[in-house]
């Protein structure tokens, strides 16, 4: 004799599936949460160090410029528009003449033309 198996499953069956669906997606949502929360206090604390590190730069910033107060030198301290390089430069603070730059000039503008050249060859940066 062939025992009748049931193309449906039964109503128990199915009760205790949408219970594992259930389970199994409110763990889906309190783990996202969890890394959701966990991010935010990463990112949190990047910031706080990115602050901190801009701080220390500042001040690092004032002393070299009392010291260099002392000598009739200031420094200033930029970033390249173009090429987006931190340019140093310390200048004379009578006449306003640059003593010395880093990096040079010379090689700010290697840096652009290779940026021109390299739009020229390849339609798109990635």
């Amino acid at each position: 004799m062939e025992a009748k198996v049931s193309a449906l499953p039964s109503t128990e069956v199915m009760r205790v599936a949408a219970a594992e669906g259930t389970a199994a997606l409110e763990k889906l949502a309190r783990d996202d949460a969890a890394d959701k929360a966990k991010s935010a206090r990463d990112n949190q604390r990047q910031l706080q160090s990115i602050d901190a590190l801009r701080e220390d730069f500042r001040e690092s910033v004032n002393d070299a410029n009392e010291r260099l107060i002392q000598q009739g030198r200031a420094i200033n301290i930029s970033v390249d528009k173009e090429t987006n390089i931190v340019v140093v430069s310390v200048s004379d603070r009578e006449s306003g003449e640059k003593i010395r730059q880093i990096p040079p000039e010379e090689a700010l503008n290697v840096t652009r033309n290779i940026d021109r050249l390299t739009g020229i060859l390849v339609d798109k940066k990635v």
